[in-house]
């Protein structure tokens, strides 16, 4: 055996070392030494007689030995399955969770046809003994939590989302021979620890995983190898592939294109000029294809949060109070999380389907309620223009920084249209106002969100329903 076929057969052998907190795992072999420092940086394949030192980067030792391998959990039926695990006597029934539309439907109610999105009145048509619930989003995070602590036992590297996580397990063979063992201990775990059912998919890369998860609900596993890879996709209708969403869907059918083997006739070349650039990210997935790896998300892309009105409407008070609720929701997410927004966003829906929505440049990054609501106040003065009632209205913070603690004095006032008089006294009132909007946090924090009603939010006063956590809205509103 050639040194070269040495090197590899004990870079195999000590693989699922590699992601393990090891400070120093030397293997000697022949005259070679390999040693593998941690977090040093490189690697050495020093030579014990000629002293000669050879510097490997660690991310080309990874994607040359490292076996690709990634866990996808799923929750099943999130929402309805806590509620039924709450109430007993909903189990075996169909289930909604949801207000307006549904967010969340039981698989006794998907028997009936009904599926998330679907307006709640379609779907009393279709199941009339359907229970409908307008849900608890704190409890359901406090079980995603869970879940995914247990997750995190078993993964060096995890990426989580309301009701599914991604595991990272390139490199672990040596620790995980059988994948499908571990993935079914913690669905064991899960099941035995909170009483919910969750399904697993194991694969090569995200999309797979996903893919494979996906295949095999409600409570399954299921693991697809690289050789039959190709055999998976192939058969499969393009809505299947993610990034594929209904608009990209109905203009394949229009190319008379129904799966993902037709896909695949399309050149790169093709897709771009149809997709722009999510054309070419299409182009890999619909051969297996996924680059995006799994990362903890430390910073968000975004924070969205959106709700449908009660009764369509055309009142101002009710709508900017709305906007105003939401905004100061998604504003205090960026506090907690230490971020800042560069650009803010509106959304509006009217009665009628046709929507608006539009995203601005902030002067200066912020987290501050009243300064985000003056943007937003303009974009719905800008987007709501016609007569007709409002259905929906949303509001996006993006461009995300960290929160550095410094204040940048600006020469402009709040319009950018004049200067400052006086730019100090403009960032001592900037700052009073950051201490009063963090006095009010901590109250919501102690008491509840409910506790302080404060803005252009004093107009839902006797018009919305309240609890401990605030506002009850007909939607969920949830990060992106």
């Amino acid at each position: 055996m050639g040194i070269g076929s040495r090197l590899a057969v004990e870079h195999k052998r000590v693989l699922g070392a590699a992601r393990l907190p090891v400070t120093l795992l030397t293997t000697i072999f022949g005259s070679f030494q390999l040693s593998l420092s941690f977090p040093c940086g490189f690697f050495k394949v020093a030579n014990r007689l000629g002293g000669s030192l050879i510097h490997l980067p660690p991310r080309w030792f990874l994607e040359v030995f490292m076996l690709p391998c990634i866990l996808h959990v799923d929750m099943d039926a999130f929402f309805a399955s806590v509620e039924q695990l709450r109430n007993p006597r909903l189990r075996g029934k169909p289930v909604a969770v949801g207000s307006g539309v549904i967010a969340s439907a039981s698989y006794e109610a998907r028997s009936f046809g009904l599926q998330a999105g679907m307006p709640l009145q379609r779907a009393r048509q279709l199941c009339p003994e359907v229970r409908i619930l307008q849900g608890h989003a704190a409890i359901y995070r406090c079980f995603s939590e869970r879940i995914f602590v247990i997750c995190a036992e078993y993964s060096p590297a995890l990426e989580i989302y309301l009701d599914e996580a991604y595991c990272d397990w390139n490199g672990t063979e040596r620790l995980y021979p059988n994948p499908e063992v571990v993935a079914a201990e913690i669905r064991r775990r899960v099941e035995e620890e909170t009483g919910l059912t969750v399904t697993a998919g194991i694969g090569r890369n995200r999309m797979l995983a996903k893919m494979a998860s996906k295949s095999a609900k409600p409570n399954g596993l299921r693991r697809i190898c690289a050789e039959e890879e190709d055999n998976f996709i192939r058969g499969l209708p393009v809505s299947r592939l993610p990034g594929v969403g209904p608009r990209t869907e109905r203009l394949f059918q229009r190319l008379n294109i129904h799966t993902i083997e037709e896909m695949r006739l399309l050149s790169r070349e093709s897709l771009r000029a149809m997709l722009g650039v999510p054309g070419l990210i299409l182009f890999d997935r619909c051969r297996g294809l996924d680059t995006q790896p799994v990362s903890a998300r430390e910073v968000p892309r975004s924070i969205q949060r959106e709700t449908s009105f009660h009764k369509a409407t055309t009142d101002r008070e009710t709508i900017e109070g709305t906007l105003y609720y939401l905004t100061e929701r998604a504003a205090n997410t960026a506090r907690q999380l230490r971020l800042k927004a560069r650009q803010l966003g509106v959304k509006i829906c009217y009665q009628d389907g046709e929507e608006e929505r539009s995203i601005r440049k902030l002067s200066e990054p912020t987290s501050l309620d009243p300064d985000l609501f003056v943007a937003a106040a303009a974009i719905l003065r800008m987007l709501f223009t016609r007569r007709v009632a409002l259905h929906r209205v949303g509001v996006l913070l993006a461009g995300l920084v960290t929160e550095d603690g410094l204040e940048q004095l600006s020469l402009f006032d709040d319009t950018g249209t004049s200067l400052q008089p006086n730019p100090e006294d403009a960032l001592v009132t900037r700052r009073r106002k950051r201490r009063l909007i963090e006095s009010l946090d901590a109250i919501r924090k102690r008491y509840g969100h409910a506790s302080v009603v404060c803005g252009q939010s004093l107009n839902l006063l006797g018009k919305l329903e309240q609890d401990d956590h605030g506002f009850i809205l007909r939607t969920s509103s949830l990060t992106q």
